[in-house]
């Protein structure tokens, strides 16, 4: 018991980075059946300690349920009746909170196809009232206007501010790209659809990203990424003012590689402190999975945005692609972190070979960067040789390209040491698979760390559990 409590309080804090904030992630460990594994589907977040999986290609219309329960969580299938959508992928969906005037507290679905790049489904919009309920029904939602095309890929935002679905490019009949801006008015009823005469060049796209984002204090969709009809992937930034303009977001500094099928959620700012679009994964120009994290931020004070790429610690994901992911709350984390701080939560995807039904959740915290100043640490701690390495966790106040790892016995006998180790300025890790300078496998007990960088010394104890 003792060991289980420390990996699931340590685990966390893996990792190797350069960091203006420490940048966590936790994969979540699920009781229950969990769905399974795809891509193209959507997960929608209701803004509390709940998380909506539903669809994907390859899948039935199926409606799962992630439902924290205290310091666990389960899933659970939603057998929601009604009017459904249809088997689907590459749809978009968003969740209406309870201050809509007509629509509220409702999964919108709209778009899709049955395969990647395939047969388009429908045009209609669906509507799921109270999910969470015992027995919520699906119904085909009234709605009259300019009702887009038939789409896949393309993306959807909820504007709190006019309580409107935006819905923009994905690809129409033949695979073709699109760049049209379609609004969902929620307030009346039957719902409107209206095709946006907008203005700007923003290109055609399918499988980019879109946030409901901030700049300036303004409130809109922020647009990332994609592939244009020519099968081109992008890596430019848009923005959508007043639902009536695009603009080509300026941004300095380096830029993520082109990509497509990845996924950017908007997490708020602390006090002083901008919000940002926050991007995972995707597929690359050669059809690879992605496993890179990128912020896009505009510093305050500045007419330009910057992207910065992170280097997160924790359970890192595996590289993927046709995730899905949302922004929320709850997951207790340990080192003083509680459900009110937002997070990313993503789920499933292609690895490339195969599909997943894993789900992590990323958050920014800032208690692990005091704790790592304060004294390094492993995890976890004990740790297991025989299934599992442990990760020596520490902070520097600057790069340096010498540092120093040993191991020790309690009466100082050295165990093993590396040399010439290069550290970021911020969090770095370095593993140890529980072996000596011989090969072999170390006896249980405790054991000392050194760690000499930055002209310091820095210790901390590891204890081994077989």
């Amino acid at each position: 018991m003792r060991k289980k409590i420390a990996i699931l309080g340590l685990i966390l804090i893996l990792g190797m980075g350069k960091l203006a904030m420490a940048e966590v992630w936790q994969k979540i460990v699920t009781s229950g059946t969990p769905p399974d594994k795809r891509n193209g589907h959507v997960l929608i977040s209701p803004g509390s300690n709940q998380q909506f999986i539903f669809g994907g290609f390859g899948q039935n219309n199926d409606l799962w349920i992630l439902r924290e329960e205290g310091e666990s969580s389960r899933w659970e299938y939603k057998d929601a009746k009604g009017t459904a959508p249809s088997a689907r992928g590459g749809h978009s969906g968003i969740f209406v909170p309870e201050d809509g005037a007509v629509v509220e507290d409702s999964i919108i679905i709209f778009g899709g196809s049955q395969s990647f790049e395939g047969t388009l489904v429908d045009s209609k919009t669906y509507q799921l009232e109270d999910p969470w309920s015992w027995n919520p029904i699906w119904e085909e939602l009234a709605t009259g206007g300019a009702t887009p095309s038939s789409r896949a890929e393309h993306t959807a935002v909820y504007d709190d501010n006019n309580n409107n679905m935006i819905i923009f490019g994905g690809y129409t009949s033949g695979v073709v790209a699109s760049s049209e801006t379609y609004t969902l008015n929620l307030d009346v009823g039957p719902a409107q659809w209206t095709e946006e005469n907008t203005s700007g060049e923003i290109p055609a796209r399918y499988g980019h990203s879109a946030v409901w984002g901030e700049e300036m204090g303004m409130r809109q969709m922020i647009v990332f990424g994609g592939k244009d009809s020519s099968e081109n992937l992008l890596n430019d930034c848009w923005r959508l003012e007043w639902n009536t303009w695009w603009y080509k977001i300026n941004v300095t500094g380096d830029k993520p590689p082109t990509r497509c099928q990845h996924t950017a959620v908007w997490i708020q700012g602390e006090p002083m402190e901008p919000g940002g679009m926050i991007i995972f994964g995707g597929e690359d120009e050669q059809g690879n999975p992605l496993d890179d994290v990128w912020v896009l931020q505009q510093p305050p004070g500045e007419p330009n945005w910057k992207w910065e790429k992170l280097y997160p610690i924790g359970n890192l994901p595996s590289a993927r692609s046709g995730h899905a992911a949302a922004s929320g709350w709850g997951w207790s984390w340990g080192w003083g972190w509680d459900g009110g701080e937002e997070k990313m939560f993503i789920f499933g995807g292609s690895d490339g070979n195969e599909n997943l039904n894993d789900i992590y959740a990323f958050a920014r915290a800032e208690k692990v960067k005091k704790t790592l100043q304060e004294k390094p640490f492993n995890a976890p701690n004990p740790f297991n040789p025989d299934t599992e390495e442990t990760e020596i966790c520490y902070y520097l106040d600057k790069d340096d390209n010498n540092v120093k790892i040993k191991l020790f016995t309690l009466t100082g006998d050295l165990v093993y040491s590396w040399e010439n180790i290069s550290g970021r300025e911020g969090l770095n890790q370095w593993p140890w698979n529980g072996k000596n300078e011989k090969g072999r496998i170390v006896e249980n007990g405790g054991y000392i760390c050194l760690i000499e960088a930055g002209g310091k010394k820095q210790k901390c104890k590891i204890a081994v559990l077989r």
